[in-house]
C-alpha cells in the first residue's frame, strides 16, 4: 500500500512510469487549427455526451451475492438492527454498507487514525463485501478529507495490481470524530488478479489516441485531437464480474472547449471503452444574494434594482479577500480576479485568459467595482462591467459559503492558493462572462483537484434584447454545483464519479440554485421554475425543467419513479431535486429558516439542509444510484446535530418514494419501484413525525416552523 505524490502535471500513478504515461505531442492542436466532423457524429450520437460500453455489454447480466455473502449480512445484522446493504449487480460485491439510523460500530479512538478504524472493519467483513485479502493486498490513497464542520473523515481508497490503478475502483471509509464506522462504498472488483487480460499493451498510446479520434468522428486523415497536451496512462477497467481489460486512460479537450473528455481505450484492440465529459452542460441557458434574478426585486426591470455589497467576503473562507492569490495584506489584482475566480468577458468565444494587453473592468485601488450603466432594455454588450462584477460576486460567495459546510481546500475546493491548508492548490475558477460559445446555456469544466474550473455563462438570443445569464443567480449556483457535488462524491482525485444514468448531478446543482436564492417569504407550496429571467418568462414562469419545484403534489407529481422514460442527465436530475426539496422543506418546517446561510453550525432548517447535502456528498458511493445518494444524507443527519433529524429526513424521503423498501435495477437504468417505508425504530418515536403525520406542508414556511 501507499500513497501517491498528486501533482497539477502529471496524473497520480504508481509504477511503470515509462510506459504508463506518455506525452502525446503529436496530437496537439497548432494554433487556428481546426477538423472536420462526419455528420453522424454531431453530439456524439454514439450516446450523447457521455458513453460507456460497459452498459450493453452487461445489460443481460446479472451477478448475485454468494450465498456466504448471505449469510455474513444475516450475521451482522444480529447487532446492526437497521443495517442496509447493497449489491452491485455487475459483480456481486457488496455496493455500500451503512445503517439506516445509527453507525457500523462503536466509538473506537484507541486505534489512533480513521484509516486503521476503517480498514479494521472492512477486513473484519470481508466475506460480506465479497473480496479477499489478495484484493487489499495493494492500494493507493486518493485522498483524505477531513470536515471541520462536522469532524468526519473521508477516505478514498483505490485498488491497484501490478503497479497499476483500477478505473474507479474505489473502496471509500467514511468515519466520524468519534472513531465511528459511518459507512462503507465497495467498487473494488473482487478477485482483481485472477480477472485481468493481459499485463501488456498490444497497441500503443498514440493507436489508443486515433482510436478516439475516429471515435469522436474526426476525418481519418486529421492529426489534431486536443487543444492541450494528452497524458496518457494504463489503467484497469472492470468490465464486470471475472474480468478487467488493461485500458490506456487519457483526457481531450476539444478544439472548440466544448467538451473535456475523459476516455478509456482497450490496450489490445482500441475499443473505445467509456467517454465521460468533465463538462457539465446545463439546460438553461448578480444581484445580492439571495435575489434570483432582476424580475425578483425592486424596482422592477428596466430599472437597476442591484444594491451595493461592501466587504462580503468571508474571513475563513478568504482570509485575505476576493483579490489576492500571494496571502499577503493588500489587494494583488484590481480587476475581477483573486484566488477563487478569474471573472472576464468572453464574446469572442475564445476560452483563454486575457492577456495584459486585453482590457479588463478595473475596480480601481479602492476595489469599487460599482460599474454603470445598467440597461436591461440594451443588449449584454453594453454591460459588460456589470455582469462580469455580478457573476465574480456570486462565484465567490458559493466558494466561502460551501467552505463553511466543508467544502475547503481538503476538500478539493477551487483556489489559486490553499494557504497552507493542504489539498492541491493552483485550481481557481476561469468564469467566462457573457460567452460567445453558446446560446442559452451555461456549462461547467470539473477536472480532478488542482485543474482550474471553468464555467461559462452565456447570452440567451430567445429574447429581444438578449439577456445574459450572468445576472440569473440559479444559474451561477447551478453551474458551480456541478464543480461542487464532482469534487466530492468520490472525493477530489477522481472527476468521473458522476456519469452512469441514475447520477443526480443536475439535480444537486438545481437544489443548490434553490437554496441560495430562498427568502424568508417563501412557502413549502411555492412553484420555483429553473431560468425564468434568463428565457424570458415572467417571474412566476414555468421555468425550463418538467415541472416546477414544490412540495404541493398538484404542482409537482414527482416520485422516485418518475425517473423511467425522462432523459439523461437533466430529467433525472429534476426528480432528484425535488427529492431532496421536500428533505429541505422539511426541516424548514421543524425548525425555521435563518437568513444567514454562513451559519453552517447554525440550527436553521435551511442551514442544517446544507449541511446533510454537502457531508452526505462525501458520503455518497461513486456511480451512485438514488438510493446511495438518499443513504450518504441519512448518514450525515446520523453524524450531526444528534441525530435528531434522522427520522424526520426518511420522512421526507419516503414520501417521494425513497423510503427504504425503494429499489432499483442498478444505478446504470432508469428502473425505480417506490418504496414507502420508513424504519420501524421511527414509528415509535413520535418527536420524529411531529408535522408529519397528515402529509399536510401547505403551512410550512421559511419564517414559521
Amino acid at each position: 500500500m501507499s500513497q501517491p505524490t498528486k501533482s497539477t502535471t502529471e496524473p497520480l500513478f504508481r509504477g511503470r512510469t515509462l510506459a504508463g504515461i506518455l506525452c502525446l505531442a503529436a496530437l496537439l492542436a497548432p494554433a487556428g487549427a481546426s477538423f472536420a466532423i462526419r455528420p453522424e457524429a454531431d453530439t456524439l450520437a454514439q450516446g450523447g455526451r457521455n458513453f460507456d460500453a460497459r452498459v450493453d455489454a452487461n445489460a443481460r447480466l446479472r451477478f448475485a451475492p454468494a450465498p456466504d455473502q448471505l449469510r455474513a449480512e444475516s450475521d451482522l445484522r444480529r447487532s446492526i438492527r437497521n443495517l442496509s446493504v447493497r449489491y452491485e449487480p455487475t459483480t456481486g460485491a457488496a455496493k455500500t454498507i451503512s445503517n439506516n439510523l445509527g453507525y457500523l460500530s462503536e466509538a473506537n479512538l484507541s486505534q489512533g487514525p480513521s484509516l486503521a478504524v476503517g480498514m479494521e472493519f472492512v477486513h473484519q467483513n470481508l466475506t460480506l463485501l465479497g473480496l479477499t485479502t489478495e484484493d487489499l493486498a495493494d492500494y493507493e490513497i486518493t485522498d483524505t478529507v477531513p470536515s471541520r464542520v462536522s469532524g468526519a473523515t473521508h477516505i478514498y481508497l483505490r485498488q491497484t495490481h501490478e503497479g497499476l490503478p483500477v478505473y474507479n475502483g474505489q473502496l471509500q471509509l467514511h468515519i466520524n470524530r468519534e472513531g465511528r464506522v459511518i459507512s462503507v462504498n465497495n467498487a473494488f472488483l473482487p478477485n482483481l488478479a485472477q480477472a485481468v487480460n493481459t499485463t501488456s499493451p498490444a497497441i500503443t498510446a498514440s493507436q489508443a489516441a486515433l482510436s478516439v479520434a475516429d471515435h469522436l468522428g474526426l476525418e481519418a486523415d486529421v492529426s489534431t485531437l486536443s487543444s492541450s497536451p494528452i497524458e496518457a496512462r494504463l489503467m484497469w477497467l472492470p468490465i464486470r464480474g471475472g474480468e478487467a481489460r488493461l485500458v490506456w486512460n487519457f483526457q481531450v479537450q476539444t478544439l472548440d472547449g466544448n467538451h473535456w473528455y475523459d476516455l478509456t481505450v482497450d490496450a489490445v484492440d482500441g475499443k473505445v471503452w467509456t467517454r465521460f465529459d468533465w463538462v457539465s452542460d446545463a439546460q438553461y441557458k448578480v444581484y445580492e444574494q439571495p435575489v434570483l434574478d432582476p424580475d425578483h426585486t425592486t424596482p422592477a426591470p428596466p430599472a437597476d434594482a442591484r444594491t451595493t455589497a461592501v466587504d462580503p467576503q468571508d474571513v475563513t473562507a478568504s482570509p485575505f479577500g476576493w483579490h489576492d492569490t500571494d496571502g499577503t495584506a493588500g489587494a494583488e489584482f484590481t480587476i475581477h480576479r483573486g484566488n477563487n475566480t478569474h471573472a472576464w468577458e468572453d464574446s469572442d468565444a475564445n476560452n483563454s485568459e486575457p492577456t495584459g494587453a486585453e482590457v479588463e473592468p478595473d475596480c480601481g485601488a479602492a476595489l469599487d467595482c460599482s460599474f454603470d450603466p445598467l440597461d436591461l432594455t440594451m443588449d449584454p454588450a453594453t454591460y459588460e462591467g456589470p455582469s462580469t462584477t455580478n457573476l465574480f460576486y456570486w462565484v465567490n460567495i458559493i466558494h466561502d459559503v460551501q467552505y463553511l459546510y466543508g467544502f475547503d481546500e481538503m476538500g478539493g475546493n477551487f483556489q489559486a492558493n490553499n494557504y497552507g491548508n493542504g489539498g492541491v492548490g493552483g485550481d481557481y475558477i476561469r468564469a467566462l462572462a457573457q460567452s460567445g460559445s453558446g446560446n442559452c446555456n451555461a456549462n461547467f469544466s470539473t477536472p480532478t483537484d488542482g485543474g482550474r474550473g471553468r464555467m461559462r455563462m452565456y447570452n440567451c438570443a430567445n429574447t429581444t434584447p438578449r439577456r445574459n445569464g450572468d445576472i440569473d443567480s440559479i444559474i451561477i449556483a447551478h453551474e458551480f454545483g456541478h464543480g461542487i457535488s464532482i469534487r466530492q462524491v468520490g472525493g477530489p482525485a477522481n472527476s468521473s464519479c458522476l456519469n452512469n444514468t441514475q447520477q443526480p448531478g443536475e439535480g444537486w446543482s438545481d437544489w443548490l440554485g434553490l437554496v441560495y436564492t430562498a427568502t424568508a417569504a417563501d412557502v413549502a407550496t411555492d412553484g420555483r421554475g429553473i431560468a425564468t429571467w434568463l428565457f424570458g418568462q415572467a417571474s412566476d414562469g414555468p421555468g425550463i425543467r418538467g415541472q416546477k419545484y414544490s412540495t404541493d403534489p398538484l404542482v409537482n407529481t414527482w416520485t422516485y419513479e418518475s425517473i423511467s422514460g425522462v432523459g439523461v442527465p437533466h430529467g433525472v436530475g429534476s426528480v432528484w431535486s425535488q427529492a431532496i426539496w421536500e428533505v429541505y422543506w422539511a426541516l424548514v418546517g421543524a425548525h425555521g429558516f435563518g437568513t444567514d446561510l454562513h451559519d453552517a453550525g447554525g440550527g436553521f432548517g435551511n442551514q442544517r439542509a446544507m449541511l446533510y447535502i454537502n457531508e452526505g456528498l462525501k458520503n455518497t458511493a461513486c456511480g451512485p444510484s438514488f438510493l446511495d445518494t438518499r443513504d450518504g444524507i441519512i448518514q450525515a443527519a446520523v453524524d450531526n446535530n444528534g441525530g435528531e433529524d434522522v427520522c424526520r429526513i426518511w420522512t421526507a424521503f419516503a414520501g417521494f418514494g425513497l423510503g427504504e423498501d425503494a429499489t432499483t435495477a442498478g444505478a446504470n437504468t432508469q428502473s425505480a419501484t417506490n418504496g414507502f417505508a420508513i424504519p420501524s425504530a421511527c414509528l415509535l418515536d413520535p418527536i420524529f413525525l411531529d408535522g408529519f403525520e397528515s402529509g399536510d406542508t401547505s403551512a410550512w414556511s421559511a419564517t414559521a416552523p
